[in-house]
């Protein structure tokens, strides 16, 4: 899909909100690493296309003296390829960041996503709902309930009791076009997520598949090292892992902790 035109989507449906809450939007230069939408009113919102991450951000920050503070907070986080991703993909990012800012979400998830070593956001197990929302349409309403009625959002539950039962019926029907592009953004979705993520990808969902065949053909298209670690994880499946005891402090220390 042509990125401006989804772009024009997902800005389309905030700007109608913002709007009418008598925000106004903003000129902003553009550049050839992102797209970038702003408005400005009690606070600022920004929404950013980063053309490198093919990821699309939802930010919210003060206002100083009549212009944004610039200490942006990542309200909510999508992935969108514009290669591979089609309009209704763009539609549902709209109604996400949509219900963002109708919502008590608003504050509610104003949050710092978990940093990398090298500075970049990780993406947590509500964006990974969300991106799946693209395959499990169903999704959206169990991801509205999950956040209307949990104080946060119960990522491994989730994805155990909402996001796997769908996962295991939709893999099967996957013929080569559509396993390569699923293998491929499932990979993508295992790079850019947090450990909560990670073990989704590969403990729930991966594990969940009985047949090999259908696993090889999810997992054919992962980068070489996530390849690795799914087939890794196979080994477990069954298994029952025992937590880890924890170490008995040392003499030295048992007997400092005794004398304070």
């Amino acid at each position: 899909m042509e990125l401006e035109r989804a772009f024009e989507i997902i800005t389309g449906k905030v700007e109608g909100i913002l709007l009418a809450k008598g925000y106004k939007k903003q000129n902003v230069a553009q550049s050839d690493k992102e797209m970038t939408a702003l408005y400005t009113g009690d606070i600022a919102y920004s929404i950013v296309y980063y053309f490198d991450k093919r990821r699309v951000l939802l930010r919210s920050c003060g206002m100083e003296d009549g212009e944004p503070d610039n200490t942006w907070k990542t309200v909510a986080t999508w992935l969108f390829d514009p290669e591979t991703d089609t309009a209704r993909d763009a539609e549902n990012i709209a109604e996400d960041f949509a219900e963002t800012i109708r919502g008590p979400k608003q504050v509610a998830v104003q949050k710092q996503k978990k940093s990398k070593k090298d500075g970049e956001s990780t993406s947590d197990p509500l964006f990974f709902a969300n991106r799946m929302v693209t395959y499990f349409p169903e999704l959206r309403d169990e991801i509205a309930y999950e956040k209307a009625h949990y104080e946060s959002f119960r990522g491994i539950t989730f994805a155990d009791e909402k996001i796997m039962p769908k996962f295991r019926g939709y893999v099967k029907t996957l013929n080569k076009g559509t396993a390569e592009k699923f293998s491929k953004a499932l990979s993508d979705l295992y790079d850019a997520g947090d450990l909560d993520v990670k073990g989704i990808i590969t403990y729930i969902l991966l594990n969940s598949i009985e047949e090999d065949e259908v696993f090889e053909k999810v997992t054919e298209n992962f980068a070489p090292e996530n390849k690795k670690i799914a087939v890794e994880a196979r080994k477990l499946r069954g298994k029952k892992i025992k937590p880890e005891k924890p170490k008995k402090p040392s003499r030295f220390m048992a007997d400092t902790l005794n004398n304070t």
